[in-house]
């Protein structure tokens, strides 16, 4: 397969995900759905990622590396560090992450997509496993309080209960 044809398929699977993370939840979402969309061959969709989770991690992690930011503010600043992520997303990105900021599979893809990125480069820093617990912990406890604050709009009091340890009453 040519290049500019490896660009282009690559390109159809991730514009078809983009348009069903608008319409259902990732956790809905199959891999036929995906090819349908795109109007590909489900043996096409393979040659280029492992699965769903891979397309999305590959998606995630080409948005880091434009964003340019560091993966050490992730140790010290998390919650700006995803801020600063979603501010160099387009305005379609911004909504996919509204739309599914209630499903479950869709975080953890997330976590587990920027804790390898972390861990590349930082896997024998304790603080960086410890700042992951930390950012975890506060997400699971943000989803069962009906996800009461947003990345986007609640960065300040986000980062304030990872530096204090303190949930707000």
């Amino acid at each position: 397969m040519s290049d500019m044809r490896k660009i282009r398929t690559r390109r159809e699977i991730q514009q078809a995900i983009a348009e069903l993370l608008l319409q259902k939840p990732f956790s809905k979402i199959t891999v036929k759905d995906i090819v349908d969309k795109a109007l590909i061959n489900r043996n096409t969709f393979y040659l280029h990622y492992r699965d769903k989770y891979d397309l999305i991690e590959q998606i995630l992690t080409s948005m880091i590396d434009q964003a340019d930011i560091s993966v050490n503010d992730f140790i010290h600043q998390p919650f700006y560090f995803f801020q600063t992520i979603m501010n160099n997303t387009s305005a379609v990105s911004k909504k996919i992450i509204d739309r599914q900021k209630k499903d479950q599979a869709f975080h953890e893809v997330i976590l587990r997509t920027v804790l390898h990125i972390v861990m590349k480069n930082n896997g024998e820093n304790d603080a960086a496993w410890f700042t992951f617990g930390k950012v975890s912990a506060i997400m699971s406890w943000n989803t069962e309080h009906g996800y009461r604050y947003s990345i986007g709009r609640d960065v300040k009091t986000l980062q304030k209960i990872y530096e204090t340890e303190k949930f707000p009453k």
